[in-house]
């Protein structure tokens, strides 16, 4: 989303677009939890504060073997699990961005943006935003790096 913040791009999302991509973001979260293993689920949503609590008691000592085991029956730490989560909803408002805003000029500057902030921020995600840029309906695809 924060691709759609109007800073050195020369267009701007309107506010009804910014909305509806806000509303697919949430969208994004419920459609990955729809198909998330509710015991998994439930079982990070009651370890992460353990390991919080763990992690903020031993000095943020990230190799506490605790820690670990933690991580593990979890699936990742509380940050892996929260990014993970973040970035299916930014997935879903791409798809809506990507079917939204069909001018290729605009959909491909809109797209080398969040490439941009993927590259960036987000490098272990970058496949599944490459899935969305490679599967336009458009015969011209945008440039995906």
């Amino acid at each position: 989303m924060n691709s759609l913040a109007p800073r050195e791009s020369s267009y701007v999302v309107s506010g009804s677009i910014l909305a509806a991509a806000k509303i697919a973001h949430e969208f994004g979260h419920v459609n990955r939890m729809a198909i998330t293993d509710n015991a998994v689920y439930k079982l990070q949503n009651q370890l992460i504060p353990l390991y919080n609590t763990i992690l903020l008691a031993n000095g943020r000592n990230t190799h506490d073997p605790r820690l670990i085991e933690l991580a593990q029956r979890m699936g990742g730490t509380p940050v892996e699990i929260w990014e993970d989560r973040e970035y299916w909803g930014e997935a879903n408002a791409m798809l809506y961005l990507r079917d939204r805003i069909t001018k290729e000029s605009f959909q491909c500057s809109l797209f080398a943006k969040i490439n941009r902030s993927v590259e960036m921020y987000a490098k272990s995600y970058v496949e599944r935003f490459a899935q969305i840029a490679q599967s336009q309906s458009s015969p011209n695809r945008c440039t995906w790096q």
